[in-house]
């Protein structure tokens, strides 16, 4: 053999040592954070876990090497950044009437994000059932938290996001040293009923002014890491509940002239929407999905006032909550057939149909009556009798739930009262109160924008797009349109009564305010308040402060003023029958009164949704 060959030969058989083993690609997020074994495919294709579980597959890259010469960042600047070479937008969400949150740099008045706070913010989220939205249950997100030791910035990043999220809305039922600074009193548990009912109204208003610099620095700091890492520019599990927390952190806050998170979130929704249905979307999803569509419906208030458009299309409700429902007149036979049925299984197969129709409706009321297409034209006559017919139907079904519920209480053999709602509880006290609660926020989401905008047109329309005699006409259906918000009102302070002397429900400020308005201007034209509505203004009043503790606005200039002049309503109205007895807000304070303080009062009590519908 030459030496040429020789050399050839040679060359050859050295040629495979020489060849480098491929570098294996990095583990995928969702098994970082649940630290299982990852099998990365190339191209950029799911890992076979993903595929299986048929969720989103994503990997973020991890900076390896020397790290860059840069001053020393703080735990929450690190928690939140998602590359070293990316810097925050400078974003401005202004509106003509308030601005959005400022993504300026970490605060100071930022909590530090130690483990023990992390934990005490997840603790927490079991008692605010407004955010138990089925994606947070989907994203995992408990156990990836735990699984890290609470440590937030070990998270993937859209995990990352979710989990300042929840830490935030958290931050507005928390009683935690980082939240509550500064020298005050301040429960010593989620469950102090102590502190709620022995604390003066200064006391409860001031938590809510100590915690505002904490909750809006925490709330920053999700937006910008949201913002960062582009939750509205993917569809996840993760991103998808992260944008609808934002849309309840906004609405909370502050209303611009659109909902972009909430526009984000349905988006995600109906991407995903195929792929769950593809891995079996069974009835009982169904049902649960339906009272989040219930919770769209309920910021139809805060919608119908800002002019912002309804965003739950017919299709949404269709995709998730199952097919059409009977119509409202045929389910309201089939419950009064059904009246002798004692059995409380009644709300629950109503109540799915029940937030069917009133997600139709409000979007009903957007497009034929609030609307901005509606608004160019005058007011339709036909459109506003047909709402009104459809507002009476409703209430009649709400009645007939009711006495479901109010007879599951009455043979509730636990008097005293109740604890506050858990998420996880199977208890049947706890789940009549929160349908019973859940159903009137929807019918009361529906009758206050209804009758506000007939309000309102009859300064805004042209006095020539309509005859005197049709505006005759007019004035009595506005006429049936405020007794109907007169019952609402009614409606909604039965609803607090049935909830725990301690809860939490800071998403429903809006609402509870709106109400306490209309009450005002009801009480200012009336000559004298009655028994009963001192009754309810005194449980409107009552809640309001109860708020206070979670947020600020309750002790804004114009909400004192509501809260002052309502109390002088009351205590006009309580003057003039001393003899009688206290009224049913006192229960909060009372210890001999305790069990009777969820029992209706006279006729039944108009129901409110099921546990699911909790949150509007």
């Amino acid at each position: 053999m030459s030496n040429a060959e020789a050399s050839a030969s040679g060359s050859g058989a050295s040629t495979p040592a020489k060849e480098k083993k491929p570098k294996k690609l990095p583990a995928c997020d969702v098994c970082k954070a649940r630290r299982v074994l990852c099998h990365p495919q190339p191209n950029g294709a799911p890992c076979p876990r993903c595929v299986e579980k048929k969720i989103m597959c994503m990997t973020t890259p991890i900076r390896r090497g020397r790290p860059p010469k840069h001053p020393p960042q703080s735990a929450i600047t690190a928690a939140l950044t998602l590359s070293a070479a990316r810097q925050p937008p400078q974003i401005s969400l202004a509106s003509s009437q308030s601005r959005g949150p400022a993504l300026e740099g970490g605060s100071a008045d930022c909590p530090e994000l130690s483990s023990e706070f992390v934990a005490h913010c997840f603790e927490a989220i079991k008692y605010t059932p407004q955010y138990s939205h089925p994606l947070i249950a989907a994203a995992g997100i408990r156990s990836d938290i735990r699984a890290v030791a609470f440590q937030v910035h070990l998270l993937p990043a859209p995990s990352r996001v979710l989990a300042l999220c929840i830490i935030a809305l958290a931050s507005l039922s928390s009683f935690h040293r980082s939240v509550l600074s500064g020298p005050g009193p301040k429960p010593d548990s989620f469950t102090d009923p102590t502190f709620f009912s022995a604390s003066s109204d200064a006391d409860l208003l001031g938590c809510g002014l100590r915690r505002a610099p904490a909750y809006k620095a925490l709330r920053d700091e999700a937006l910008k890491a949201a913002w960062e890492t582009g939750v509205m520019l993917q569809p996840s599990n993760e991103n998808a509940a992260s944008c609808y927390l934002l849309d309840l952190m906004e609405q909370s806050d502050f209303c611009g002239a659109s909902r972009p998170w909430a526009g984000a979130y349905l988006s995600h929704v109906r991407a995903l929407a195929p792929i769950w249905h593809a891995a079996g979307f069974t009835a009982t999803d169904a049902a649960h999905w339906a009272g989040f569509l219930f919770e769209q419906m309920a910021e139809g208030l805060i919608s119908a006032r800002s002019r912002t458009p309804f965003l739950v299309t017919r299709s949404d409700q269709l995709l998730l909550s199952g097919p059409d429902p009977p119509p409202l007149d045929e389910m309201l036979d089939n419950l009064e057939k059904a009246s002798k049925n004692p059995s409380f299984s009644l709300v629950w197969t109503s109540s799915t149909p029940y937030m069917f129709h009133v997600v139709s409706l409000a979007r009903q009321l957007s497009e034929s009556i609030a609307g901005d297409y509606a608004r160019l034209n005058a007011l339709s006559e036909s459109a506003v009798i047909r709402y009104l017919s459809s507002l009476n139907t409703l209430h009649a079904i709400l009645s007939l739930l009711l006495e479901r519920v109010d007879a599951a209480l009455t043979s509730s053999s636990d008097s005293s009262p109740p604890a506050p709602f858990l998420l996880d509880s199977a208890n049947i006290d706890v789940a009549a109160r929160s349908a019973a609660y859940g159903a009137v926020f929807g019918f009361a989401g529906l009758v206050l924008p209804f009758y506000r905008e007939l309000e309102a047109r009859e300064t805004t329309d042209s006095p020539s797009a309509h005859s005197d005699q049709t505006r005759d006409r007019l004035r009595v259906l506005r006429k049936q349109a405020r007794d109907m918000a007169c019952l609402g009102a009614r409606e909604i302070a039965r609803a607090v009564r049935y909830l725990p002397e301690v809860h939490f429900t800071p998403v429903h400020w809006s609402t509870i305010y709106a109400w306490a308005e209309f009450c005002l201007e009801e009480a200012d034209a009336s000559s004298s308040v009655s028994s009963e509505q001192a009754e309810d203004y005194s449980t409107i009043v009552r809640e309001l402060k109860l708020l206070g503790y979670s947020l600020d606005s309750a002790s804004s200039p114009p909400a004192l003023g509501t809260i002052e002049r309502l109390e002088g309503h009351v205590a006009t109205a309580q003057s003039g029958f001393i003899a009688a007895p206290p009224p049913p807000a006192r229960y909060f304070f009372d210890p001999t009164t305790l069990t009777h303080i969820y029992l209706p009062l006279e006729t039944p009590w108009p129901d409110q949704g099921a546990h699911q519908m909790m949150m509007a």
